[in-house]
């Protein structure tokens, strides 16, 4: 014999179905969309360092695409944008890992330098450094 409960259980699983479908029909893993990539800050970021010397962590950045998988060959711009010194590349490109790096050398006067890494159509991010 069938009950009630066990009717309405069978129809919310089809609900349940339908709705799953209809949700995923609008879905599609493709590489036929263009990829959307991210920028974003690894490592390297918040140091201290004495004025003229190389911060001892390198800047270091990851692209990757929108499944979040790493993006090789992407060219990164580095800039100081503040606080003087000197940066060892102004444009690096990302490796198989999806990563790329500077090293900072600090300028002679002490307080706050700020380098970024702008990768065109995708974004900037900002590195904040103390100099002592």
């Amino acid at each position: 014999m069938i009950t009630r409960a066990r009717i309405a259980t069978a129809r919310l699983k089809c609900l349940a179905a339908a709705i799953s479908i209809c949700a995923l029909a609008g879905c599609r893993l493709s590489s036929d969309n263009p990829t959307s990539l991210t920028l974003g800050v690894l490592g390297g970021d918040d140091q201290t360092a004495a004025a003229g010397t190389v911060f001892p962590d390198p800047l270091r950045v990851v692209v990757i695409d929108q499944f979040g998988f790493s993006t090789e060959g992407v060219t990164i711009a580095w800039a100081i944008t503040s606080g003087g010194g000197s940066l060892d590349a102004v444009s690096t490109k990302s490796d198989a890992d999806g990563t790329s790096s500077v090293m900072y050398t600090a300028g002679p006067t002490a307080g706050r330098a700020t380098i970024t890494a702008t990768v065109i159509g995708i974004g900037t991010v900002t590195f904040g450094e103390t100099i002592t």
